[in-house]
């Protein structure tokens, strides 16, 4: 029985890996700069791209005409078309032999979020985004929930996953929130890999726990520790793993919790400077022009303070911080604290400009239920972050809204 490849519900689209693997085959040129909205030319065209090893960029297709000139993209970047030798994919293990003799040469140019200023183009080759996929039989029978930009590093690695163990993959990342649940369960999804945040919107709408899910991945965000008993309830029979990774380098750092262990080995990869930021070394880095070094060492950005037991975890981003009367704010501090209030299902904190203390802050707070009372929720938010926070860190402003705006991967937008 020939193997699903891609189940796209918000597209209608099925499609197996015969037909994946004929289309790859009849598939004679493509352009340099991939922008496709339909996941599955992605998929395709990437995947081309790889088995040809030839380098290509990879950019979000609803990016606006002026959002693409402050890429530096042109018109005649975009038009710019690869020829490509004609290949022939019999079965599977051809085509693995064929990614592999494709992967030597191949590069692929992805751009950061880009949440906190212009986004960077990054290379990375083939060995720097699947060096922590895992290949064998025991990941033969694995269905996965791609819950990513196809677009991003993210998605790429997932995608790569799966495609190298020949697995199906359940396309959610634009369907329809209410249809998720059902869909995780009609296809008996095994794996599922998301931001936190994208957790947090659909674990409201599961009726009822799904056991087949045995690996649940969270990763681009800070890890919410309080939302790891949710994910429980709902996926009972799931390992669930922190993913700490980026752009500019691929997945670094994996956890089952909130602490990281640097591995045995690769202590010389990191450091951490005197104001807590992670350092990594330039080994780890895909290649860019983009990415400022010191000497050796990349500035991730990352705040990160040692436990008593000389692991390391995440605080926050350090252009996140804010500035309130002279006292520095987390946000995801205060945001973790609205969420554990009874009624709250997720929290945005920003800030906004103030003459007298340079700037307030601002949540913005999603509700469980839309029918409770607004002015007593905000009376009790106000009456729980005074027993849990300094006053300079309690928000001045509280908004409920329907839902949290959130970047083209799925995090929060910080302003």
């Amino acid at each position: 029985m020939d193997k699903i490849f891609l189940i796209d519900l918000e597209r209608s689209l099925v499609k197996t890996y015969s037909e994946f693997f004929r289309d790859l085959e009849n598939k004679k040129c493509l352009n340099k700069i991939i922008k496709a909205s339909n996941p599955y030319d992605v998929f395709l065209l990437v995947t081309r791209s790889l088995l040809a090893g030839v380098t290509v960029d990879l950019i979000d297709s609803d990016l606006s005409d002026s959002e693409i000139v402050r890429l530096g993209i042109t018109d005649r970047d975009l038009s710019e078309k690869l020829e490509l030798e004609r290949i022939r994919i019999p079965d599977f293990e051809i085509f693995k032999e064929s990614v592999l003799l494709g992967s030597k040469t191949w590069k692929i140019g992805l751009y950061t979020s880009g949440t906190t200023g212009r986004p960077k183009k990054v290379y990375h080759t083939f060995h720097t985004l699947a060096r922590n996929v895992k290949i064998g039989s025991k990941y033969a029978d694995n269905i996965w929930a791609f819950a990513y930009n196809p677009a991003h590093v993210a998605g790429v690695q997932v995608f790569f996953q799966a495609l190298m163990n020949q697995n199906p993959i359940v396309f959610v990342f634009d369907l329809e929130k209410q249809k998720i649940p059902f869909a995780l369960e009609k296809y008996k999804v095994t794996n599922i890999s998301a931001t936190p945040t994208f957790y947090r919107t659909i674990l409201p709408l599961f009726e009822k726990p799904v056991e087949t899910i045995y690996r649940v991945t969270l990763g681009g965000e800070k890890f919410d520790p309080g939302l790891e008993g949710e994910l429980r309830k709902v996926f009972p029979n799931a390992k669930i793993v922190n993913i700490y990774a980026s752009t500019e380098a691929g997945t670094l750092l994996s956890t089952d919790g909130e602490f990281f262990s640097i591995p045995a080995g690769k202590e010389r990869y990191f450091k951490i400077a005197e104001d807590g930021e992670l350092l990594v070394h330039k080994e780890y880095l895909g290649e860019s022009t983009d990415v400022i070094l010191d000497g050796e060492w990349y500035h991730t950005g990352d705040i990160v303070e040692f436990t008593e037991d000389g692991r390391i975890k995440f605080v926050g981003r350090k252009n996140e911080m804010i500035n309130v009367g002279g006292y520095k704010v987390n946000p995801n501090e205060v945001e973790e604290e609205i969420k554990k209030i009874n009624g709250v299902l997720d929290a945005y904190v920003y800030a906004r400009k103030n003459q007298l203390t340079g700037n307030i802050l601002v949540a913005e707070v999603v509700l469980k239920d839309k029918e409770l009372n607004l002015q007593e929720m905000e009376k009790i938010i106000y009456e729980n972050l005074r027993t849990s926070l300094q006053n300079w860190k309690i928000p001045r402003i509280i908004k409920f809204v329907d839902e949290i705006k959130l970047t083209r991967t799925g995090k929060k937008v910080r302003q």
